[in-house]
């Protein structure tokens, strides 16, 4: 079965060099989609790098037979890396990062058998350990009511490029790291008023110890989803209140509606 049939929600290709043309777009879109992502997985990776080179960004994102592939300015502004996560069983992935190096594309790190939920999948890019080095968080589960995501945090070595899994942040819901006070933010819902209408968090504050995200402080929060605001007694900083309530991800996937 090809794999225009199996995109169900679709292929983005985005070439965001000015050089690029609309049929480069379409060669990318033609190739991919006349492959078969598992019986031919190496030969359709192969077409996504060697077009990633000449074209500074490609993101493609497949759910029947889990496929996610970006390219382009991810970990270093100087240099490009590609990220790749597949599912070689139902119930895990497998995540590959590849870097450019004159004009070659080379494997630097793999991690495999992470825990996998692919219709809730999503990614954020962001520096978790304050070295400033762009790190990986997957997005295994995500909560129904007030959204409570949780999954993979992985961490970049800057100098090496290659991966550090934390397993110990797998159950922190909704990381936010602050670069201000060097803590990761998480939540912990703790129950609804149904007359007010208010949620009621825990929020922690986590530190990175001895190379462990460790849980330092909570606090207690009311949440008003009517008026979108938040109160307790030692006032919520308005960075993690806008966080909370508008984009628990910090993550907006880039791929075609079905």
């Amino acid at each position: 079965m090809r794999l225009s049939i199996l995109l169900l929600i679709g292929l983005t290709v985005f070439a965001c060099n000015q050089t690029t043309t609309n049929e480069s777009k379409e060669e990318i879109n033609e190739i991919v989609a006349n492959s078969d992502p598992w019986a031919n997985y190496s030969d359709t990776l192969k077409v996504l790098l060697d077009k990633s080179i000449s074209n500074d960004t490609i993101e493609i994102e497949c759910f029947k037979h889990f496929l996610f592939f970006k390219s382009g300015h991810l970990f270093d502004r100087n240099q490009k890396h590609a990220l790749s996560v597949t599912c070689p069983t139902d119930s895990t992935y497998k995540v590959e990062m590849y870097i450019l190096e004159k004009g070659a594309w080379t494997l630097m790190d793999t991690l495999k058998s992470l825990d996998a939920f692919p219709i809730q999948f999503a990614t954020t890019l962001k520096d978790f350990n304050f070295d400033r080095q762009t790190d990986l968080y997957i997005q295994v589960t995500i909560s129904n009511g007030w959204p409570l995501s949780r999954g993979h945090l992985i961490i970049i070595y800057p100098k090496t490029k290659k991966f550090q899994l934390h397993p110990e942040t797998r159950e922190f819901a909704n990381m936010e790291p602050d670069s201000i006070s060097k803590t990761v933010f998480s939540e912990v819902w703790d129950g609804y008023d149904n007359k007010s209408g208010e949620q009621n968090l825990i929020l922690l504050t986590n530190k990175w110890i001895n190379n462990k995200l460790v849980t330092v402080g909570k606090e207690k929060v009311t949440v008003d989803l009517n008026e979108k605001r938040a109160a307790h007694n030692t006032g919520l900083t308005a960075r993690w209140l806008t966080f909370s309530l508008t984009n628990p991800l910090g993550f907006l996937s880039a791929t075609v509606k079905p």
